[in-house]
């Protein structure tokens, strides 16, 4: 960034500004985070869920299968 040409006033009023601006910036993506750790959180749920219903599926001739081999 270049040498600030303006008054003490209007450096502290560009500072002030900047400041506002990554504050603003920061809260938005940390929303955005908590958003994406939560869909995180409900696919996993829902492949978990899924696995356990997988397992539960298993056909009980294919475990018969096996003790017979």
């Amino acid at each position: 960034m270049s040498g600030f040409r303006g008054s003490d006033d209007a450096l502290d009023r560009e500072i002030a500004a900047i400041e506002g601006i990554a504050k603003v910036r920061v809260r938005r993506v940390s929303a955005e985070l908590r958003e994406l750790e939560r869909d995180l959180r409900e696919l996993r749920r829902e492949r978990a869920r899924r696995r356990a219903d997988a397992t539960q599926m298993v056909p009980e001739t294919a475990e018969s299968d096996v003790a017979t081999g």
